[in-house]
């Protein structure tokens, strides 16, 4: 389930008002799946082998076909990763995402990175059967 799907909705109907929906499924076939990346916490259970310094952020994929997430930790401005990737069941029971999904999340959350470390967030991405776009919003320093 994605982490917050009251303002995917929002960014949904905006985009479907301004036609980029239209536009994205008529390039691309129908949105199949919707993958939301936003900021959160280290669980408690891998806070003692995680160290985080300065410029390191913990990034959580959340998904409208999965009721688990993927995290991570990142140092933004290195880009090299500080943990290795975790999954928390959002229900009990849950089927954990594929690899192929696991690699998506970090490949999204890269290619959404600006040069400097800088980053907007959430970010909101779209999926068809062949292919994807990402809404992120600038960063506040941007």
């Amino acid at each position: 389930m994605l982490e917050d799907s009251k303002s995917f909705q929002t960014v949904e109907k905006i985009l479907n008002e301004r036609g980029a929906i239209q536009h994205f499924e008529n390039e691309n076939g129908k949105i199949i799946g919707r993958m939301m990346i936003t900021l959160g916490e280290v669980p408690e259970n891998l806070k003692a082998e995680i160290c985080i310094d300065d410029g390191d952020f913990t990034f959580i994929g959340t998904f409208d076909f999965y009721d688990s997430e993927i995290g991570l930790v990142m140092n933004t401005k290195t880009r090299k990763l500080k943990s290795g990737l975790w999954i928390t069941e959002q229900k009990a029971g849950a089927e954990p995402p594929s690899e192929d999904w696991c690699h998506f999340f970090i490949e999204t959350l890269v290619k959404s990175i600006h040069e400097d470390g800088t980053f907007g967030y959430p970010l909101y991405t779209f999926c068809s059967s062949t292919g994807d776009f990402t809404v992120v919003p600038e960063s506040p320093d941007a």
